[in-house]
């Protein structure tokens, strides 16, 4: 199998709306301080989308890549989810760190609200795996000791997914060929784009959305 390469980066134009806030509690505010920012649209330089979900519509037909990729990670720092959205392969693991002085739990649901697990993580440095739906879709997370904490899970039943840099870039190592990339963000349309790919090259692609397009709030809001 030959290989090439896809990167580039997903941008948002326009004026991005500031993120809605919400107020934490006294026995938090020492660590979390006292008002969480929703973290469900991050917008940084020159309209860089970080957290953006990018993947090979054709992942299913192609072999496995040449390097598996590392376990997905969500954190809970400073009470947020850390990252607030992830790219994980459907059926895989999801390891879990509390990185706060602080009790949290993880509750997780994928479809109308159906349960995946749901756990109790009261330790500074603790680390648990859960296992995600073995169909692929979206997972949300929530902490039901801190309401305002959210993240959300895109699972896929291939390997070929990235999930966007905080300033807004992505790399994907594929097989030589045509594919479509998608393009997918819990507050956007999803979008696609045809790409080929040819064996030792590197196609550069950029994908834009107009702030026009935000929904007023994400899945499970």
């Amino acid at each position: 199998m030959k290989w090439g390469e896809i990167e580039g980066r997903v941008l948002l134009t326009g004026t991005p709306p500031p993120p809605p806030s919400a107020p934490t509690s006294a026995t938090v505010a020492s660590v979390c301080g006292d008002q969480a920012l929703d973290r469900s649209l991050v917008v940084g330089a020159q309209g860089a989308l970080a957290f953006a979900v990018v993947s090979l519509q054709d992942g299913a037909a192609l072999p496995e890549p040449e390097t598996p990729a590392p376990p997905p990670v969500l954190d809970q720092k400073q009470c947020h989810y850390e990252p607030p959205a992830l790219a994980a392969k459907a059926g895989g693991e999801l390891l879990l760190r509390n990185s706060d002085p602080l009790v949290h739990n993880v509750r997780a649901q994928a479809g109308t609200n159906r349960s995946v697990f749901n756990v109790a993580m009261p330790l500074e440095g603790m680390t648990l795996r859960r296992p995600l739906p073995a169909e692929p879709g979206t997972v949300q997370v929530r902490c039901d000791v801190h309401p305002w904490m959210h993240a959300v899970v895109r699972t896929f039943n291939h390997p070929y997914f990235v999930a966007t840099t905080p300033d807004g870039r992505f790399r994907l190592r594929v097989p030589e060929g045509a594919h479509t990339l998608t393009f997918w963000h819990a507050r956007l349309p999803e979008a696609s784009r045809p790409v080929t790919v040819r064996a030792g090259e590197t196609v550069q692609l950029e994908q834009t959305w107009d702030v026009g397009a935000l929904l007023q709030e994400g899945p499970g809001k």
